[in-house]
């Protein structure tokens, strides 16, 4: 996951304040709502607790059969054993657990689908894994007696999470309730301490109570097998049908047709989409204009806008200091509204929406991070004139980036240009000396080329070969990928072909095939991945005099920016 973060500092400031409005005394009782949140796919709903927001599921929750979250707004306050108090907040996913029946092939192999959790201790082992083993069988199954026409078990897991101030008790509670051909689990957390538990396991019950099957049932809708490459059509009715599973979130289309805007920003603030729309868009235009893609790009960018940063944070499971992300699983870029204000969200986007762009230019591959993030920094700089955007200096706020380079130049932190560019994505990250130190670095380095390449740099700093530094890379990383996916596509459909020792392939082996053929990128080994980096290299940077371009790019720095 690409994510774009800001200096540790006002990290620290952010936690304090928040941490000052976290110790506000404790709010009223908990109650049960007093509508119902419906799952119309699986035809069941319950009232949840009135103080609780939808949360939309992320790529990750999907995969385990999420199909609702629940987050209080306020969270409650406990006082662990050390005496320290601390704030937790308890919450409720909702996931839908369906029979593994396996599939038959030909002549009686056992086709197994392999993803998703097989059992209710499957999920609760993937929700809550980082709480240690969690062994159901020892937990204590309540009588499905409690829920009108419902066959339910019950299992309360008493568990801990660590903190800073020592272990802090929770409870699971697991309800599974036993559909006709599948299971409904909704699994609670809350504190473990006297005065939470009682409160919490009391309102818990009651909302469980109100679980019934739908009088309409499901709605039956397959849309299982669209994905990025799939008709314009076909994914706005799938991503209409997914925003409709969580209320107050809605989907909004471009004039272009290139973004899908899935969002729970309110409709009176209209303003906000609509400006969303027209950088998003002009950005686009920008990167057509700076990398054009061999062929056109057909995949529609879907863009998730969350109205607070908590929302955020629970949708994409991030910590502080995260402001955006592109996650190249769920093709999906990440956004909120938050108090970094509308500079910021709009700088993050333009940001992470380079990323987004070159997951699709490249065919789902990767770039260099100097390239990537550099590119991302830079971009994410420019200003709105009217429908266009304009070249700035530098990113606002806590994202500026110019003040660190130029602090990391007097200190003489500033990396080897020669190992800066060829750093795997785990050292870029790690490089140091601040967590944002790799982006400084990038940022200059590619604001220098963009702006050399632009005539805005004068003098001998610029050399006519650096022109060429960009361009030479794009051209050899697209033509390498493209050659080893076109490879494995050929390798896998002439197996296909071939008999097996005199037999057909295995129904077992023509799946494995089908899925290489249908996204050759997920079976890139990282041994060739290297070797397209190392070409992309050569036939880049290999044609400069490295020591020399790295004495202009250092001057740059310090007389330009």
């Amino acid at each position: 996951m690409v994510t774009l973060r800001i200096p540790s500092s006002l990290v620290s400031l952010v936690l304090c304040l928040a941490a000052l409005i976290a110790f506000a005394p404790d709010s009223g009782a908990q109650k049960v709502a007093s509508s119902r949140r419906s799952f119309p796919a699986s035809g069941v709903e319950f009232k949840p607790l009135a103080d609780m927001t939808d949360v939309p599921s992320n790529d990750r929750m999907k995969s385990l059969g999420v199909i609702g979250q629940f987050s209080v707004e306020k969270s409650v306050q406990v006082k662990l054993e050390s005496g320290d108090r601390i704030m937790y907040t308890p919450s409720c996913t909702v996931v839908r657990l369906d029979p593994r029946a396996a599939e038959t092939g030909e002549e009686g192999e056992e086709i197994m689908d392999d993803r998703g959790p097989r059992s209710v201790e499957d999920v609760v082992n993937a929700l809550f894994g980082n709480l240690g083993e969690i062994n159901l069988e020892k937990a204590e199954a309540s009588t499905p007696k409690l829920y009108k026409g419902m066959d339910c078990d019950r299992f309360e897991i008493e568990t801990s999470q660590r903190t800073n101030a020592g272990p802090l008790p929770i409870i699971v509670d697991v309800f599974s309730f036993n559909m006709s051909d599948f299971k409904i689990i909704c699994a609670w957390d809350y504190p473990a301490d006297k005065k939470n538990r009682k409160t919490w396991e009391s309102v818990v019950v009651k909302s469980m109570k109100t679980f019934r099957e739908m009088k309409m049932g499901a709605d039956g809708v397959e849309l299982d097998d669209v994905n990025s490459e799939s008709s314009y059509e076909e994914l706005l009715e799938f991503h209409t049908h997914d925003v409709e599973q969580t209320p107050g979130w809605r989907l909004v289309e471009t004039k272009t047709k290139q973004y899908l805007i899935k969002t729970n920003v309110e409709k009176k603030d209209k303003g906000d989409i609509d400006e969303v729309i027209q950088r998003i868009e002009a950005s686009r235009r920008l990167y057509e204009e700076d990398f054009p893609p061999a062929q056109p790009i057909t995949s529609v960018s879907v863009i998730r806008l969350c109205a607070t940063q908590e929302e955020f944070n629970t949708y994409g499971q991030t910590g502080a200091g995260v402001a955006g992300f592109f996650n190249p699983r769920s093709e999906e870029l990440v956004l909120y509204f938050g108090d970094g204000g509308r500079d910021m969200t709009l700088s993050v986007m333009t940001h992470e929406g380079f990323h987004q762009y070159c997951h699709f230019l490249f065919n789902r591959s990767e770039a260099h991070r100097w390239f990537d993030e550099g590119h991302g920094d830079y971009y994410g700089a420019w200003d709105m004139r009217g429908k266009k955007l304009v070249p700035n200096e530098d990113m606002k706020g806590g994202l500026a980036r110019i003040p660190i380079i130029k602090e990391m130049f007097k200190a003489g932190t500033i990396k080897p240009l020669s190992e800066h560019i060829r750093y795997d994505h785990r050292t870029w990250q790690s490089q140091g000396p601040s967590n944002v130190s790799c982006y400084a670095q990038s940022f200059s380095l590619i604001r220098f080329l963009r702006e050399g390449t632009r005539g805005k740099v004068k003098g001998k700093m610029w050399k006519k070969e650096y022109a060429e530094i960009l361009p030479n890379y794009m051209k050899s990383l697209n033509d390498g990928y493209a050659a080893a996916y076109a490879e494995i596509v050929a390798t896998s459909e002439k197996s296909l072909e071939e008999e097996e020792g005199g037999k057909e392939p295995s129904p077992k082996t023509i799946i494995e095939i089908e899925k290489r053929i249908a996204s050759p990128w997920d079976y890139l080994g990282p041994a060739v991945k290297q070797q397209i980096w190392d070409k992309a290299m050569a036939a880049s940077w290999g044609l400069v005099d490295e020591a020399e371009f790295e004495e202009n790019w250092l001057k740059f720095i310090d007389d330009v920016l």
